[in-house]
């Protein structure tokens, strides 16, 4: 039966029309004028009363982006929808092509496909083809033809017709871990980074004021940011869009954290409250009262409706979600910055402001050692337990590998400047800290820096500064706030 190839191209037209009407910004105007307030802040009277003609911007271009309608949580299935029709139009386009050719695919593993391309089949389509016959996310997946490794936007029967043409199997498949990272900033962009190439690879565009507070689960491809635009915005990584935006009132996230499964955001903010939202409804379920500063961080554990939290008042709270009550209060005595937990074995790390770091056991409320070294305020921590180890980084620059339960310092990985967020990969012992300047990934075994991700700042103003054979990023305008790196335990996780 033949293929009417008129039909791919209507479906694969309006799968990106729907792309790229939901990708679009749709609070330019307010972004623009906020950046224009920020230029004049300074050299213009002060507005009405006590508000600056920067809060007098905000609260007026605030109005225009709250009548915004948001995008739907239903987008993903409709694009999916149309992507899996184009995918199975495409391969019928394949069967009935008379110049492709029948391939084997083949795994370590011993399992194996067959199937038809066709004259014109690129590897990334070749791929999706293959992530729907395995089971496998596409971007897990590595193509090799004769050892090379196949690239997404070549036509496989022009670059490689005498391999295909050889007996089966004539590709290999490998599943493999890609190392990569998302990052958020004070520009009002999301970024994906490309942590082997040292590359951006996307933006995602849509708040309206600087993201704050960035939360990534990888095996739902979801991702969930908070912003001083008073917003919560859910976003599809695999389409590049914001699939809900939640208002948030006078809640705007300062820290954050997602469970995909049970469709539950956590947020701590300057107002000393706690919510819980619905990823779907958009709606705030829970209030979570009891501290009496800021909360700066937040852990949560939806399956035992656990979740603590750190503040500005000196303690971290343990909370039980589903009756939103604090189980227990734990005294840490100055501002805390940073907080961890292994869950399993209820401990928990605490980082404070004043340069320390208590590990506290949940079940018996007592403080289990204090890690010193640090010399100004903490403000990341990750902690490996099961491995009696835990990194923390800080504003004095330095990024410090601790040995637990004998709280010792094992290593100093010398940053360069101040960390302000860190996200580690313990199976490839790494870490990538983000600063001001720039993302720096360490290998805190070997205490080697592996990359530097500069692009930060526009890459118009840095190409001055950089050499021809550095690997230019297009980045963030301005700095990194918040980053969250990808590892093999939540990539291949069942």
């Amino acid at each position: 039966m033949e293929c009417p190839k008129w039909r791919l191209g209507e479906l694969e037209k309006s799968y990106s029309d729907l792309a790229l009407k939901l990708h679009k910004p749709t609070n330019v105007k307010y972004t623009l004028m906020w950046g224009f307030g920020n230029t004049l802040h300074g050299c213009l009277p002060r507005g009405l009363g006590n508000e600056s003609f920067l809060d007098l911007m905000r609260r007026l271009f605030g109005k225009t982006e709250k009548k915004t309608k948001p995008c739907s949580a239903t987008v993903r299935e409709e694009l999916c929808h149309l992507r899996r029709q184009a995918n199975r139009q495409r391969w019928t386009c394949w069967e009935s092509d008379t110049a492709g050719v029948e391939v084997e695919v083949a795994m370590m593993s011993g399992r194996s496909w067959r199937f038809i391309i066709g004259n014109g089949a690129k590897g990334g389509e070749v791929k999706e083809r293959l992530a729907e016959l395995s089971g496998i996310h596409s971007t897990e997946l590595s193509l090799l033809c004769g050892g090379v490794q196949l690239q997404d936007h070549e036509v496989l029967l022009a670059t490689y017709a005498e391999a295909l043409n050889k007996p089966p199997p004539q590709l290999q498949l490998l599943r493999i871990f890609r190392p990569s990272a998302i990052s958020c900033s004070t520009d009002c962009t999301l970024k994906i980074w490309d942590l082997e190439k040292a590359t951006c690879v996307n933006t995602l565009r849509g708040h309206g004021d600087g993201v704050m507070s960035l939360t990534v689960d990888w095996k739902s491809r979801y991702a969930v940011s908070g912003s001083h635009d008073c917003t919560l915005r859910v976003w599809d990584l695999d389409h590049g869009i914001c699939v809900q935006a939640i208002q948030v009132a006078e809640h705007p996230a300062f820290c954050l954290e997602f469970d995909h499964s049970a469709r539950r955001i956590l947020t701590g903010s300057w107002d000393n409250n706690l919510k819980l939202w619905d990823s779907e409804l958009g709606v705030c379920v829970g209030t979570l009262n009891g501290h009496s500063g800021m909360v700066k961080a937040v852990r949560l554990h939806w399956p035992n409706h656990k979740a603590i939290s750190g503040s500005c008042d000196g303690t971290l709270k343990l909370w039980n979600t589903e009756r939103s009550t604090c189980t227990q209060t734990f005294e840490h005595g100055e501002e805390v910055w940073a907080v961890d937990v292994d869950w399993i074995s209820s401990t928990a790390l605490s980082g404070s402001m004043d340069a320390s770091i208590c590990y506290w056991n949940l079940k018996s409320g007592a403080c289990l050692g204090t890690l010193v070294g640090h010399t100004d305020a903490v403000s990341c921590l990750a902690l490996r337990w099961s491995e009696g180890q835990a990194l923390s980084a800080s504003w004095d620059k330095t990024v410090r590998l601790w040995g637990l339960p004998n709280a010792v310092c094992l290593a100093v990985l010398q940053n360069g400047h101040a960390v302000t967020t860190m996200s580690v990969d313990w199976v490839h012992r790494t870490a990538l800290a983000g600063s001001p300047e720039a993302m720096r990934l360490w290998n805190f075994e070997t205490q080697i820096c592996e990359q530097v991700l500069d692009g930060h700042l526009d890459v118009e103003r840095k190409d001055s500064a950089t050499s021809p054979t550095t690997p230019v990023s297009v980045g963030h305008d301005e700095a990194v706030s918040f980053l969250v790196m990808n590892s093999p335990e939540s990539f291949f996780s069942d």
